[in-house]
């Protein structure tokens, strides 16, 4: 799970102009570029004891010094142990714990599209463009570095050899809802589901969730993982997800 989440978070940005990925030893930096901790992220530590303060403290400098926001997610396999310690101590603060899930699709229940609702897979640019409407929508006002991002990665993320995967749900020709698949590692990882607000409580959101996962198992994937809020992990349950594993995001 945690290795298809870190190689969510590089997969395009290793592959546009003006993105770093610094991928060293006990230690992976994602810079997007992109004044947005969506998009800029610290993770994967794995670090000495001994050294883990100077390299923490050189991370969150590369961010500050541009003056960028950004996440630093502490996944199950981080070290040193005291790590979230560390990260206090530095000015972080723990923003968001989610759980890890994960679930067998072999036993998904039936996808039920509600009525009116134009569910796609995403393959042109403006249907991407939409996806990251509905996602800059979950900020108010809703977030540039968003539309931004998924605008200067389109032509990676719709490449016929990409493991990204977007899905995007109309209602009267307006996009709604949207949700995302990372396809790496043996497994289906889910990320990015979201639905507008006047569109909640239809069903929606668990079309494109289920959407998404169904066409993974249709490739050969047996296994789906997400992480999930703590009002997500009920939805998730009923689909037939179990916990496997905390991330917690510090910013």
């Amino acid at each position: 799970m945690e290795a298809n989440m870190v190689e969510h978070m590089t997969y395009l940005a290793r592959r546009i102009p003006g993105a770093t990925v610094k991928d060293e030893p006990g230690l992976l930096l994602v810079d997007s570029g992109i004044p947005s901790n969506t998009f800029n992220v610290v993770c994967r530590a794995r670090l000495r004891p001994q050294d883990a303060d100077a390299r923490i403290s050189a991370a969150i400098g590369h961010f500050r010094e541009k003056g960028f926001p950004f996440a630093w997610w502490v996944g199950p396999g981080a070290m040193p142990e005291d790590l979230e310690t560390r990260l206090t101590a530095q000015g972080l603060a723990n923003a968001e714990a989610e759980q890890g899930m994960a679930a067998d699709l072999s036993r998904l229940p039936a996808l039920t599209v509600p009525a009116g609702l134009d569910l796609r897979r995403v393959s042109t640019e403006r249907e991407l463009a939409d996806v990251a409407r509905v996602l800059a929508a979950n900020w108010d006002p809703p977030d540039p570095g968003v539309m931004d991002f998924y605008a200067r990665t389109a032509r990676v993320a719709l490449a016929p050899d990409s493991p990204v995967r977007f899905y995007v749900g109309y209602l009267d020709g307006v996009a709604v809802a949207a949700s995302e698949c990372f396809l790496a590692h043996g497994v289906a990882g889910l990320y990015s589901v979201a639905t507008v607000k006047a569109a909640r409580r239809r069903g929606i959101g668990t079309a494109l969730t289920l959407a998404p996962l169904l066409d993974a198992r249709e490739a050969g994937y047996r296994t789906a993982t997400l992480q999930a809020s703590a009002d997500g992990q009920p939805v998730y349950a009923r689909l037939g997800f179990e916990p496997c594993g905390a991330f917690r995001e510090y910013q």
